[in-house]
């Protein structure tokens, strides 16, 4: 006879799930993996079991009835974002902080009630035979254990995460399998670390990845742990004993946040209000006479430049030129050679111009007035907002980003010098992630460095997300130059 469960029974072990997505997923071997990690799996089994047949029929059978309601209303807002998963956050998340964290402060009238101790703590003072020796050192380490914010590192699938404790700096390696296929490098998350007979998992993890953005955030949050501790250096003592409430509210604070924060005020590079408007205007010259009048807007001085793409018909008379409209420099970004501010066609009869704010459509406007005269007389002008252009957008997958290696010789040499200069001068810039200072200067100091660690996370992420990125941080090239390896 099998003596494990069919694949849609509940898991042996205790959890709750059923067996395929449980232990099952334990004897799967993965193209990393060919043998079974025991040691993990009977932890895991141990969590299950202590959780499912001892600790939550003690709180529901022993305890009074609106225990857990108690407990909830000491952790939970009373105004929880729509977007949150409620279910999910009670049972992954509430019942371990709830059985292993919170005091009660009254005995519910119980006579063996301790209200100064956790809820899996009063268990084992009234049920310790019940207990193996290994049993009640599971339940001693969890009240041992703190919450506290993790900055994913390394993520080996079906195998384990590297995490880094921001709060205390450590650096510690959980056995996982599932979190392996959720988690990615610059993720953030808000758990629990339980070391036990040698092995590290996360037990009661929030089950929401924390945007990488808010990695500052929690580096200042750790400034005022510090403060409130009289200056001393934060300990997983202190987190659990002084600072538990206040980790929970700040975890909060962030969900707040992320998932009920207005949108942001959307501005092109000069620092005015996005708004995509296409500008028709009547044109009765030939499009070479309106390019060569209108060769200033481009900065260049060769009209060959752009007569090189142009459009022409059999007779080789032209009828379409593309142009861009450029200004030197950019008052934002001193680095920058030039700003486009717009991009011009000219076809016979008609010019179009598309550019992005307001002040841009009138300086535009002048502009052309000024170099083509009554040669160009306006029509209208079509205005979408950056909410009503991300609609319009085709949503085709098969679309593949344009690579450096498919430009122009000209252009990749001026795109490849751009990025060259740019990181040049990343080094001594300053960066508002890293409280105005430049990367150099951030290394001389312990909270500098830890910004800058922070900051090279999220260019990795988001380096990952976007793919093909002309502008990709080279993260090697940078550490090592920074001394950071």
């Amino acid at each position: 006879m099998n003596a494990n469960p069919g694949r849609n029974d509940l898991c042996s072990c205790g959890s709750g799930k059923k067996y395929k997505k449980c232990c099952m997923l334990t004897l799967v071997p993965s193209n990393n993996a060919q043998i079974v990690d025991v040691a993990w799996r009977e932890l895991r089994q141990l969590e299950g079991m202590m959780l499912d047949q001892h600790l939550i029929p003690y709180a529901t059978q022993d305890l009074p009835v609106d225990v857990i309601t108690l407990a909830a209303d000491d952790i939970l807002p009373e105004n929880l974002p729509d977007a949150l998963d409620k279910e999910l956050l009670f049972n992954n998340f509430f019942i371990p902080w709830f059985l292993f964290n919170w005091i009660p402060f009254e005995n519910f009238g119980l006579q063996h009630f301790d209200a100064e101790i956790t809820v899996s703590e009063n268990y084992v003072k009234t049920h310790e035979n019940q207990l193996s020796g290994k049993e009640r050192r599971f339940i001693d380490k969890m009240n041992q254990s703190y919450y506290s914010f993790y900055s994913v590192l390394e993520v080996e699938i079906d195998k384990c995460l590297v995490v880094k404790d921001i709060l205390l700096g450590t650096t510690h390696t959980l056995k996982e399998r599932q979190g392996t296929h959720q988690l990615t490098p610059g993720d953030l998350i808000f758990s629990r670390i339980l070391t036990f007979d040698n092995q590290s998992i996360f037990i009661g993890m929030a089950p929401f990845i924390i945007p990488t953005n808010f990695h500052n955030n929690l580096l200042e949050f750790k400034k005022w742990l510090v403060v409130e501790n009289d200056d001393a250096p934060l300990s997983p003592n202190v987190l659990r004993n002084e600072f538990d409430k206040d980790l929970l509210d700040y975890f909060f604070d962030i969900m707040e946040m992320a998932f009920n924060k207005p949108l942001p005020t959307l501005v092109n590079t000069d620092g005015d209000l996005l708004q995509f408007a296409t500008v028709h205007f009547k044109l009765t010259m030939a499009p070479e006479e309106a390019l060569n009048r209108l060769l200033p807007l481009t900065l260049s001085k060769q009209p060959e430049e752009f007569l090189h793409g142009a459009k022409k018909n059999k007779s080789g008379k032209i009828t379409a030129i593309e142009l861009p409209w450029l200004k030197k420099g950019n008052k934002k970004h001193k680095s920058w050679d030039n700003t486009v501010l717009g991009h011009i066609s000219i076809k016979a009869g008609k010019l179009i111009l598309e550019t992005n704010s307001e002040k841009r459509i009138h300086l535009g406007k002048k502009l052309l007035t000024k170099y083509l005269g009554e040669a160009i007389s306006f029509q209208k002008t079509l205005i979408e907002s950056p909410e009503q252009k991300m609609k319009g957008l085709p949503t085709s997958d098969d679309k593949q980003p344009l690579k450096l290696e498919d430009m122009p010789e000209e252009a990749q040499k001026q795109i490849k010098a751009m990025v060259t200069a740019h990181w040049a001068s990343w080094f001594n810039n300053p960066i508002p992630a890293l409280e105005n200072k430049t990367p150099r200067q951030a290394t001389k100091t312990m909270d500098g460095r830890e910004r800058l660690e922070a900051l090279l996370l999220q260019y990795e992420r988001h380096d990952l997300e976007k793919g093909e990125n002309l502008f990709k941080a080279d993260i090697s090239y940078l550490r090592k130059e920074l001394s950071l390896e």
